[in-house]
């Protein structure tokens, strides 16, 4: 089977363009093979800019992508995680009286959403581009309440309504991650809502989540905002101001895990993650190389400090802001509450990264003076230990921030 795709950026610079012709082949509901050009209008801009630095560079010839059970960086990274393909399957049920075939990426597409984090869009040969900023915000209740029913573990046999189910397909499926999330707007801009679960979460993750922004800012990370909006059914909600847009425009972006996809097979990396390879990427395609770096670096510091073992390929990304790539601004920044676990993240021949009272002790990281390197060690120690005022101005519980900061590692 062949399904031939338009692939659209829609930037503040370009505004929206028709970028790449594509074409996915399949067979038995496996993609085979993924073909791209980008078109020779797109070239001729300059403000042109490669969707796949790593992959894609700019070129006026064919890409032949031969995908061994999985898809090129730029695919992957648009398809929905698992948490969206729940949210379709649903959909394909409660509508269609079919089961969606997840296997499938051209049957997946076909079922998406016109909502998505980036600036891409992807589009059948020939139809129109849509670049949706997601749901109103005021029907924020009926989205919370369709994602907890999906988020049930027997998700089949859950009722929910059609409208509920269509505010999360438009605005649930194009945003990566495993929690329950949804695309909203209002007059006052646009924001990714973040759903407690009634039965997993081991603590209030969108207060404690949006403390942990508040104390990344404080170790001079880059983050989004955020705020808490209590009453949702009953339950809290966590609004995160989106990143990747201005006004209707967007900014492009890519994870590390597509950028480190292997070429042959296009199979995720399946060697260990470092914190080195990301250094390496942003060696290659940042344009504010040292920036990046004391980014990179600050981040490594506070995963490890506030034991978020979660620091998977995935959970990074360059973003293009129209002169070049640079490193995105941090997310999903939460602790685990088991001590002991590994990182999914090593640093150099270490299977985790080193605290910040230990990197003190290291001539260079990531080829930063050592000077810079204790300096900013300090600022994320200083910046954990402000945890508890941090977690009591969010609303955290006394008693969660406790068990929370006992598994600290500064």
């Amino acid at each position: 089977m062949i399904e031939r795709l338009d692939l659209y950026v829609n930037t503040p610079a370009l505004g929206l363009v028709h970028a790449a012709d594509v074409a996915l082949v399949e067979e038995n509901a496996a993609l085979r093979q993924v073909g791209f050009r980008y078109r020779p209008a797109y070239l001729d801009n300059p403000g042109a800019f490669p969707i796949d630095p790593a992959h894609l560079p700019l070129s006026r010839n064919e890409t032949l992508f031969e995908c061994h059970s999985a898809a090129p960086a730029f695919l992957d990274d648009y398809l929905p995680d698992r948490w969206g393909r729940r949210v379709l399957a649903k959909l394909a049920l409660y509508r269609g009286r079919r089961k969606l075939n997840a296997n499938s990426v051209i049957d997946t597409l076909s079922a998406l959403g016109h909502s998505r984090i980036g600036a891409i869009c992807l589009v059948p040969r020939g139809a129109s581009p849509r670049f949706d900023p997601g749901a109103p915000l005021e029907v924020l209740s009926a989205a919370e309440q369709a994602a907890q029913k999906i988020d049930n573990v027997d998700f089949q046999g859950v009722d929910v309504d059609e409208m509920s189910l269509l505010y999360l397909v438009n605005a649930g499926t194009g945003v990566g991650g495993a929690r329950p999330k949804a695309l909203l707007f209002d007059q006052r801009g646009h924001c990714l809502a973040k759903f407690n679960r009634m039965t997993q979460d081991p603590y209030n993750n969108a207060r404690v989540e949006l403390a942990c922004l508040r104390m990344a800012r404080c170790a001079g990370i880059e983050v989004g905002d955020g705020k808490v909006v209590t009453g949702v059914n009953g339950r809290e909600v966590l609004l995160l101001t989106r990143f990747d847009m201005i006004d209707n425009a967007r900014h492009h972006l890519i994870t590390v895990n597509g950028l480190l996809k292997e070429p042959a097979t296009q199979q995720d990396p399946g060697r260990a993650f470092r914190y080195d390879d990301i250094c390496s990427l942003l060696r290659r395609y940042s344009i504010r190389i040292e920036k990046d770096l004391k980014q990179l670096l600050r981040l490594m510091l506070f995963n490890r400090a506030i034991n978020n073992t979660d620091d998977h390929e995935l959970n990074f990304s360059l973003i293009h802001r129209g002169e070049g790539y640079e490193f995105a601004p941090g997310y999903d920044l939460v602790p685990s509450l088991t001590r002991g676990d590994y990182h999914a993240a090593g640093f150099g021949y270490q299977p985790d990264p080193p605290r910040p009272s230990e990197v003190m002790k290291l001539k260079s990281v990531f080829g930063l003076p050592k000077a810079d390197v204790t300096d900013i060690a300090s600022e994320v120690i200083e910046a954990v230990r402000r945890w508890p005022a941090l977690a009591e101005c969010a609303g955290v519980a006394e008693e969660e921030a406790l068990r929370i900061q006992a598994c600290f590692e500064p």
